[in-house]
């Protein structure tokens, strides 16, 4: 099987999870390269002041970035730059991804070029979601806008937040513009895609379903042990709490979803009588 799309790993050089993921990979026939990511450990401190902003990070997290949360965000940029001045979108994974089959039969053959006429960037699954999680997700998190997409949905969604960078496809475009936004020092997350979204001008979409899953339950995290120390968690308590609300919310999105369908619907059936 011939990829449209180039398919870039980012991952540590050493990571002992590059065999897992190439023997994933080269088994479907897709073309892929590895991308060395910067190693945190391997950072001065005098260079690690130069490349992350504090005072920022904590001004909109109300805590400081991990140097493997900084590390992560500069790997990310770096890639950037090639897609940037290239005329290909690619797909981004972590080394740590676990796909479906739909991302072989289906995505890795999108063509690029029509794509970019409505996204910048394509999540194409979640961080911390398992695969037995995904129905619940696509129920509790509808996409506001959405349009079919090679046997698939593509849209917006409801709310964007710190949904993890385990795979997105990003365009020429997207990758010059998450540029632009986050140049100099880092002074937010990666994956933090209203930041991208609201500072870049950036077209952020989400694929359902998901096709690119974390291995966090069995592939252990470079990143998670040193975030977690700098992260409040939150009471069980509060969850059950707030159950009741997310149903309210629930009920709510699908239908503003709906009327959203409806209207575009009309509107396009409007615009062909007219013609």
């Amino acid at each position: 099987m011939l990829s449209q799309l180039p398919v870039k790993v980012i991952s540590l050089r050493r990571s002992g999870r590059r065999q897992r993921i190439a023997e994933t990979l080269s088994t479907h026939c897709v073309d892929f390269d590895f991308v060395d990511a910067v190693d945190a450990n391997e950072i001065p401190s005098s260079e690690f002041d130069r490349l992350y902003d504090d005072a920022a990070a904590r001004l909109r997290y109300g805590r400081s970035l991990s140097k493997g949360e900084v590390a992560c965000f500069v790997s990310h940029r770096r890639l950037w730059e090639a897609v940037a001045a290239s005329e290909h979108g690619v797909i981004v994974l972590e080394d740590d991804a676990l796909l479906d089959l739909a991302f072989f039969k289906k995505v890795v053959r999108w063509h690029g070029r029509k794509l970019s006429h409505f996204a910048d960037i394509v999540l194409l699954g979640r961080s911390k979601l398992s695969r037995s999680s995904g129905r619940r997700a696509y129920l509790y998190e509808p996409l506001k806008r959405s349009q079919p997409f090679d046997g698939m949905t593509i849209g917006l969604p409801f709310k964007q937040w710190t949904s993890g960078s385990v795979g997105y496809w990003i365009s020429p475009r997207g990758a010059a513009l998450a540029l632009a936004h986050s140049v100099g020092p880092v002074r937010a997350l990666l994956d933090d895609w209203p930041w991208h979204r609201d500072g870049g001008s950036l077209r952020i979409m989400e694929l359902r379903p998901y096709v690119v899953w974390e291995g966090f339950e069995s592939i252990a995290s470079d990143i998670e042990a040193e975030r977690n120390p700098l992260i409040s968690g939150r009471t069980r308590w509060k969850d059950l709490l707030l159950e009741p609300l997310r149903f309210v919310r629930l009920v709510l999105r699908w239908s503003i979803a709906t009327v959203i369908r409806v209207i575009a619907r009309f509107d396009t059936a409007a615009a062909v009588n007219h013609d």
